[in-house]
């Protein structure tokens, strides 16, 4: 071997298949032995390997591939194979063992061998023998040891799971000494530190390892995972990797676990691990019992000097169980390392912030709509994965951030502060837990519809999405694998999937058949001549029928799909005729034609007036109540995107007068569906928002709680009384850990913690940003700031500062601890005079005559806030009964914090936010609205006009 593993990883990854079929064989006789005699793999690969054992991820489709070789080839000879299964033979083998090295569709590096056949040798009984030799003279002869080093890299990886002999010269050892001493010191003398392992010196541990300790575990997340494992961990005897993953008070996956062992043995040496043993035994080694040591109370970490913890240090800043950490895609969510069990909801008694030096994010993270809109070029690929700035948020957190948009199936409007792509023709997608996304900026109609189905037909949506697991390999995996060989008459006279002749009906020909089409169309896209109207109604019309395809595709393989339209510019959209008109256009025509019933193209059965085309259908009948459902849903986010919901309702409306008259009439038989035009930042639509996070974080949400909840994220994140963006709501739900215990509830207070995460400029966005970035400066911070610390962090100038700060003060969000010149400033989302903050005085006792007075009603607060303001209001504006209308009308200065006043109060404009005729939620939790338009035969029932979306999330 020389110092190139791109030369002979292939032929290693080649000999361990073997290895690989022989385990994926036992795993898979141990989930369902008729996967072996049938020859089929159903949901092994997912549910097993990748689920249960975490072998691959969310961008890999490993886990398909090697359970369709083990399957379909390990058992035959490929020179007895025929031309097409030979050929489909060597294409798939050729992916399994290229793995890493920069020749496979993935352009994957070593790290995907890490997640791929790694952790499935990892399961291998025995674990094979492989002896490298290496070639001297190639290694001492290289002229960049990185090249070496990425190879040492490689051999110690599959060192950990494999008995690894390495054959070298001693002139060799003594090069490899020379450059890369690390290394031979961690992997050439493996040996001997197998025999002693998990032995502690013992005696007293020196201040040399408790150093080395504090300097390891300083580093990691204080909040994360690792310090879990090793809280877990005593001195004095092992543990199984079995019982950690038993272990209730750990609450992480068994993939995060075995990911995190494996680390804090090899890259940090905090535990050794012995895998002699049919369960591998992990023990502290010399620094893992030192790290522990310094692990204090509240399970982080604390200098070897800090000889106690005071309360000031180890209590959490927030009287709540949640802790903000990022979300780990083993788990589907945040971890939590808080030891309470139950939020204290006695109210917000501390500030709302964590030790900054654990959980503020840099000033340098870009925000998540940053993030978005920093695509780079269509030359680094027109499709590219959706994931975040890792250190706010990753793939997962993003994609639900991004889902909490969509409020049902239908048409979502979403009012939200949109930058534009670096490029426009960039498109993202993102799928868990089988819900796909797919995120465009609107371009105009043709190149927004080319651009979605060049996404949704894309090669990474075939390689990890439309997989043959998922497929079939004859298709025969749609629609539940029930449909067996009537699949191909179903897909072209049902389903009417496009381009579907006989050589299409396996998995390899239509994914080349559709990849073909949709290059031609992108081809066609950049060519097109718009004064040809012609081809450009040529090209449309392919589109919509690929689209169409393409989205009966997923639905015939159980997999919800959300499409969002990005409008960074709606007022200029409005503002031209044309060009708002063909945006209305596009979701009148494109809407109702993605839309299924069973097995059948709704848009067929109803809108066709083709006599051939109707000829042409499989045949069907009708249920009592026949009614369709959309195939995709849809999202507009923009600044003022709702304002276009009246516009798209109407245009919607009008194509479903062009249903065949005969349907019409009554006179043919026909069926229906609704298509809900609502909008996302609605009382409804947050609550939505809130239950689906508390649900998955396991939270008992108590109604009174969930009406708080929500009035106090539109105050803190709206523009207007009563709304807010669902994906900031999201972004500050996300920031919050699991619930600890089954019966634990989400207070206000928690969820303010999670607002403290966001960016400055999501804060009050009413505010102006130096404002909100003092507020954030001090949210985040350890203890109570002065006027310089908070001049130098907030990176504002003196007169900012006097302004802002008193203006906070006035509102009762700062209050100060200090007298004179050495006042400091303490903040609070919840200021006291809240009804949602549950105490009845100030905080602080060391404020001023400022300080506003013990609240009694929304009025006399505001009126006490005039004051310290210096707006020097008239009498007769707050004596008697109050106008608030008039108070912000007369005190313009007030109006930029009218949507805070009346969401913490629930007066005014914020009153009706649960009861809006139009869009309500009612007793039984359901939510209705009259925004939608019946399409075909009314539903069976239909007493009127309201539409229920009991789906709706």
């Amino acid at each position: 071997m020389g110092p190139r593993a791109s030369e002979w990883l292939p032929e290693l990854e080649e000999v361990l298949l073997l290895t690989a079929v022989r385990t994926v064989r036992e795993l898979a006789h141990d989930y369902d032995p008729q996967i072996l005699l049938d020859e089929r793999p159903r949901l092994f690969a997912r549910e097993a390997l990748h689920q249960r054992y975490d072998i691959g991820t969310w961008r890999s489709t490993y886990p398909e591939a090697i359970t369709r070789y083990t399957l379909r080839y390990a058992d035959h000879d490929p020179d007895r194979l025929d031309e097409r299964e030979r050929e489909k033979h060597d294409a798939l083998k050729d992916d399994l063992t290229t793995i890493g090295t920069s020749r496979d569709a993935l352009n994957s590096g070593l790290d995907m061998v890490e997640e791929t056949i790694v952790p499935l040798l990892q399961q291998a009984r025995p674990q094979p023998t492989i002896t490298l030799v290496l070639d001297g003279p190639a290694w001492t002869a290289v002229v960049d040891e990185r090249t070496a080093a990425r190879a040492l890299d490689t051999i110690a990886l599959f060192s950990e799971v494999c008995d690894l002999r390495l054959v070298c010269s001693p002139r060799l050892r003594e090069h490899l000494d020379r450059h890369h001493p690390e290394w031979c010191d961690d992997h050439l003398d493996l040996t001997r530190s197998r025999d002693g392992w998990g032995q502690t010196v013992p005696g007293e541990t020196s201040e040399r390892t408790r150093t080395e300790a504090w300097a390891t575990i300083s580093q990691f997340d204080p909040d994360g995972g690792r310090l879990t494992i090793l809280e877990a961990l005593s001195p004095d005897s092992d543990r199984t990797v079995h019982e950690l993953k038993a272990d209730p008070e750990l609450a992480l996956a068994d993939g995060t676990i075995d990911r995190y062992v494996r680390e804090l043995a090899d890259e940090h040496g905090l535990v050794a691990i012995d895998s002699r043993p049919t369960s591998n035994h992990v023990t502290l080694t010399e620094t893992g019992a030192a790290a522990t040591a310094l692990l204090g109370p509240d399970g982080r970490p604390h200098h070897p000097e800090q000889s106690r913890f005071t309360s000031d240090r180890t209590r959490t800043h927030h009287d709540s169980t949640s802790v903000v950490c990022r979300a780990d895609r083993d788990e589907g969510s945040p971890t939590p390392t808080d030891d309470s069990t139950t939020a204290d909801h006695t109210g917000d008694t501390a500030p709302s912030t964590h030790s900054s030096s654990a959980s503020t994010i840099p000033e340098s993270v870009p925000t998540a709509e940053e993030w978005l809109a920093d695509t780079g070029t269509a030359d680094d690929g027109y499709v590219q994965w959706l994931d975040g700035p890792d250190d706010r948020l990753d793939a997962w957190a993003m994609h639900e951030r991004l889902r909490a948009g969509r409020r049902c199936a239908g048409v979502t409007v979403v009012d939200d502060p949109t930058q534009p792509f670096d490029d426009g023709e960039v498109s993202y997608i993102s799928c868990f837990d089988d819900h796909a996304q797919v995120v465009v900026q609107w371009g105009g109609a043709l190149p927004t519809l080319v651009r979605i189905t060049n996404a949704l037909l894309s090669e990474q949506m075939f390689e990890t999405v439309l997989t043959p697991a998922t497929v079939g390999d004859d298709l025969d995996a749609l629609y539940d694998g029930t449909l067996d060989s009537a699949i191909d008459d179903i897909l072209r006279l049902g389903a009417q999937v496009g381009w579907f002749s006989e050589d299409e009906h396996d998995y390899e020909g239509l994914r080349e058949r559709f990849s073909a089409v949709r290059r031609r169309l992108l081809t066609e896209l950049a060519s097109l001549d718009r004064d040809d109207s012609d081809a450009w109604s040529t090209l449309c019309r392919d589109a919509h029928g690929l689209l169409a395809s393409a989205t009966q595709l997923y639905h015939a393989s159980d997999i919800d799909l959300t499409i969002h339209i990005r409008v960074p510019d709606t007022a200029t959209l409005q503002a031209g005729t044309q060009r708002y008109r063909e945006f209305c256009d596009f979701f009148k025509h494109t809407v109702p034609k993605n839309a299924a019933y069973g097995v059948h193209s709704a848009y067929r059965l109803l809108y066709e007036q083709r006599v051939d085309k109707l000829k042409h259908r499989l045949s069907y009948a009708f249920d009592d109540d026949p009614t369709a459902e959309l195939t995709a849903s849809w999202v507009i986010s923009g600044p003022t995107a709702t304002t276009f919901r009246e516009d798209i309702e109407a245009a919607i409306a009008t194509n479903a007068s062009d249903v065949r008259d005969a349907i019409q009439e009554g006179t043919r038989h026909g069926v229906g569906f609704e298509i809900p035009v609502v909008e996302g930042n609605s009382y409804a639509a947050l609550r939505g928002v809130l239950d689906q996070q508390a649900d998955r974080k396991g939270f008992i949400l108590d109604p009174a709680d969930r009406r708080e909840i929500i009035r106090l994220a539109t105050a803190t994140l709206g523009t207007e009384p009563g709304r807010c963006s669902p994906y900031a709501f999201a972004e500050a739900l996300l920031a919050i850990a699991r619930a600890r215990t089954p019966t634990a509830t989400l207070s206000p207070t928690d969820v303010a913690y999670g607002l403290t995460q966001l960016p400055a400029e999501r804060l009050m966005p009413t505010l102006p940003p130096t404002m909100q970035t003092v507020l954030k400066t001090l949210l985040v911070a350890d203890d109570p700031l002065g006027r310089s610390t908070i001049i130098e962090r907030a990176d504002i100038s003196t007169a900012s500062y006097d302004r802002n700060i008193n203006e906070l003060a006035a509102l009762g969000i700062v209050a100060p601890t200090g007298n004179g010149g050495h006042r400091k400033w303490q903040a609070w989302l919840i200021p006291w005079w809240s009804p949602l903050a549950g105490v009845d005085a100030p905080r602080t006792v060391d404020g001023d005559e400022s300080t506003l007075a013990r609240p009694s009603r929304w009025d006399d607060i505001l009126y006490e806030t005039t004051l310290n303001l210096g707006l020097d209001p008239k009498y007769e504006l707050f004596a008697g009964q109050v106008d608030i209308d008039e108070v912000f009308v007369t005190l313009p200065r007030l109006s930029r914090w009218r949507g805070f006043f009346e969401s913490h109060y629930g007066c005014g404009a914020a009153s009706a936010i649960a009861d809006s005729s139009d869009d309500r939620q009612s007793t039984d939790g359901s939510t209705h609205t009259s925004h939608s338009v019946e399409v075909g035969a009314h539903p069976a029932g239909r007493a009127d006009q309201q539409q229920s979306l009991d789906d709706c999330s």
